[in-house]
């Protein structure tokens, strides 16, 4: 959730994530997650004044593939699902006027 403070429009929001992926590892092993990239990613907000919404943010890191378990054969989960993101800079773009 996105929440306007001010009397001024926001056109769109800048928002950096911290990645974070299990390594490879043998079955029945539980390594510690590991920082990967930070995404940064820009998204259109059109939040009117003193307004909320929520955005939705896709975050995918495909250069974490090779670092990973391969994908199950057998369709039980799924690498990208398994990177975690964590929100760390946020840059908004104001309505001039």
């Amino acid at each position: 959730m996105y929440e306007n403070r001010s009397d001024t429009a926001v056109i769109s929001i800048t928002q950096s994530f911290q990645t974070s992926y299990a390594p490879k590892h043998r079955e029945g092993e539980y390594p510690e997650d590991k920082d990967g990239p930070v995404k940064t990613l820009v998204q259109d907000a059109g939040i009117a004044p003193y307004a909320t919404r929520q955005l939705t943010w896709d975050v995918c890191a495909p250069e974490l593939t090779k670092l990973m378990n391969p994908y199950p054969e057998d369709g039980t989960g799924g690498f990208m699902s398994e990177v975690g993101a964590v929100p760390t800079k946020t840059r908004w773009k104001w309505l001039s006027r």
